[in-house]
């Protein structure tokens, strides 16, 4: 079941393209690492203080947001925690695709690396190939 299907099943009302455009969101997450973790440890951190201020007696400025919702996007633990449904929410999304846009941040250009190393690695085993089926 995907997760428009789950947030269907406990009674919440999703539009029909919500999987599609989560989708192509997560997608875009990926073409500027660094900006996009950036914006999203900005945007998340507003977001954390506004919710959490007033309620949450660790968070006494956005600074602590900040330290939350960086801290949620690598190791996912420090000693400001969430008090609110919606920081908590906030702090698990962060949580689930925080380590992977972290990763992607500092991995710089790697992808077309990889790719010329694995043409390398099959144009070799092809050369083996050739070899082998000609003994």
């Amino acid at each position: 079941m995907g997760l428009r299907e789950n947030l269907v099943a406990i009674g919440l009302s999703v539009p029909e393209e919500f999987g599609a455009d989560l989708e192509r969101w997560a997608g875009k997450l990926a073409e500027s690492p660094c900006r996009n973790t950036a914006t999203v440890v900005g945007l998340s951190t507003v977001l954390f203080y506004l919710l959490e201020k007033n309620r949450n007696p660790k968070v006494n400025d956005v600074f602590d947001a900040m330290v939350y919702c960086s801290t949620c996007l690598s190791v996912g633990y420090g000693d400001i925690f969430a008090k609110t449904p919606l920081g908590k929410l906030l702090g698990s999304t962060l949580m689930t695709m925080g380590p992977a846009m972290a990763a992607k941040t500092l991995d710089g250009e790697t992808e077309g690396k990889r790719d010329a190393v694995q043409e390398e690695v099959l144009d070799t085993l092809r050369k083996i190939l050739v070899k082998i089926e000609g003994t």
